[in-house]
């Protein structure tokens, strides 16, 4: 079982960022039903959530999840209040308990644009299944639906949220930006779209526009869009680029990022452009090494861990050893190959970064499910047809274009591989292996017509 969250942080599906889950305070005074143009509906038999909503939900959302994703928790009002950053009077303890009854109501629709990470479906769900006030002592039972928790927990598209982080964005269109631009930016640095389109997923309120027969309709400007963007651009980059805020929150500076953008004013687009935050890396990475005392390095896994780390000195070795004593083996490999991998100039500095707040949760479980054991079983004669190609090759291609250097085949099919850059081994099943890619490293030409071997391809 992968390691669940820790502190303020909370998994969330991507779809739940690019979709609204709430609105824009003129909004929230009625009961709607909105539909975007690519299937989703959104149903509110109350009033529609807002930002403050939103807040109340992550919160518990976060609690739920760091429980191992319970289904029933127990709050007392004043609990939700603090750990949202809200005054404690009569009008947020009665908001609170409002927000339960919006939530209840809400029901997501998904019409073919919901993504598994695989290919879009039509799904729904509720969000919370029920809720209870008990009038002794006005404590909280709220119950999640059961859909919509093992959708996150089991979610293949996902992107892990700092909860502290996001409750520093105090406009609701800056939060409802770095929502849209978290799920674009998980897999792209730059995203193109009408400013009347992005206006509709930021679900800005539209003006009222007067006909001349009298009637009344509403519209959305581009203009009003840009003039929304601009504070909220610039309230996204003042977080981003505050290098003492993120050292104190234990932020993966790798994961910050912060938001330039051009507007074609002739076709009414806007671009987003990811900025580079290297000069932060640095600074964040630029702590006093602590001295520790010396250990034993005789265990023969703390003895693995420590031929992993790229450089080999005192600090490193104390530190390898101090996190795999208090932690263990698994969660100190996979923060010293999110270190190797991002390749930071202080890296002594930025992999106690990485151990003090396993900045490799999000990345271990991508790769888990990547590596996890495939239950297909394959004919011998596509297993021998994989043997013969990987003993053929010398690098193998993962589905998402990583490239491992192949450094064993196994009579079985298996194979072991590994990345010079990660500094980290891995065996692939043959079901595993059937589905990637393998190449040469200096491929001979063939003899007939003079061409190059293409590259061995198993699988679809």
């Amino acid at each position: 079982m992968s390691k669940q969250p820790t502190k303020s942080v909370l998994k969330q599906d991507l779809n739940f960022l690019q979709h609204p889950l709430w609105f824009q305070v003129s909004r929230a005074a009625e009961q709607m039903e909105w539909r975007d143009t690519e299937g989703y509906l959104y149903r509110a038999g109350y009033r529609a959530p807002d930002q403050l909503d939103m807040l109340f939900l992550l919160y518990v959302f976060m609690r739920a999840q760091q429980e191992d994703y319970r289904q029933k928790m127990e709050f007392s009002r004043y609990e939700i209040l603090k750990g949202c950053g809200c005054p404690i009077n009569p009008q947020y303890l009665r908001r609170l308990e409002d927000s339960l009854k919006r939530w209840l109501n809400v029901t997501l629709e998904f019409d073919k644009c919901f993504f598994d990470g695989k290919q879009f479906q039509s799904v729904g769900f509720k969000v919370l299944e029920n809720y209870r006030i008990r009038e002794k002592d006005k404590r909280l039972e709220i119950s999640f639906n059961q859909d919509f928790l093992r959708q996150t927990r089991n979610s293949a598209y996902f992107k892990y949220v700092d909860f502290n982080y996001y409750k520093l964005l105090r406009r609701p269109v800056a939060r409802r930006l770095f929502e849209i631009l978290t799920q674009t930016f998980k897999s792209a640095s730059q995203w193109k779209v009408p400013l009347v389109e992005l206006g509709l997923q930021l679900t800005l309120y539209s003006r009222k526009r007067s006909r001349k027969d009298g009637s009344e309709d509403e519209v959305l400007y581009p203009s009003d869009v840009l003039t929304a963007v601009k504070s909220a651009v610039n309230e996204i980059n003042r977080l981003a680029t505050d290098a003492e805020l993120l050292r104190e929150l234990g932020m993966d500076p790798r994961e910050v990022y912060a938001v330039t953008y051009e507007v074609d004013r002739k076709r009414k687009t806007i671009e987003f452009q990811r900025a580079p935050l290297t000069h932060l890396f640095d600074q964040l990475t630029q702590d006093p090494e602590q001295q520790q005392k010396p250990e034993s390095y005789e265990e023969p896994r703390l003895e693995e861990l420590l031929s992993f780390l790229k450089r080999n000195s005192r600090p490193l070795r104390e530190l390898v050893s101090k996190y795999y004593r208090s932690h263990g083996y698994d969660y100190v490999k996979w923060n010293i190959f999110y270190a190797n991998r991002n390749g930071a100039r202080n890296y002594v500095s930025y992999l106690r970064l990485c151990l003090q707040h396993n900045w490799a949760q999000e990345f271990r479980e991508e790769y888990e499910r990547m590596f996890e054991a495939n239950e297909q079983k394959l004919e011998e004669r596509k297993i021998s047809a994989l043997i013969r190609v990987a003993e053929q090759a010398d690098h193998l291609l993962m589905p998402d274009g990583q490239k491992f250097r192949i450094r064993r085949v196994f009579p079985n099919g298996a194979i072991e591989i590994s990345s010079r850059s990660y500094k980290m081994d891995f065996v692939l099943s043959p079901a595993q292996a059937y589905a990637c890619r393998f190449e040469r490293e200096n491929p001979e030409p063939e003899r007939r017509r003079g061409r190059k071997p293409k590259a061995g391809s198993l699988g679809a």
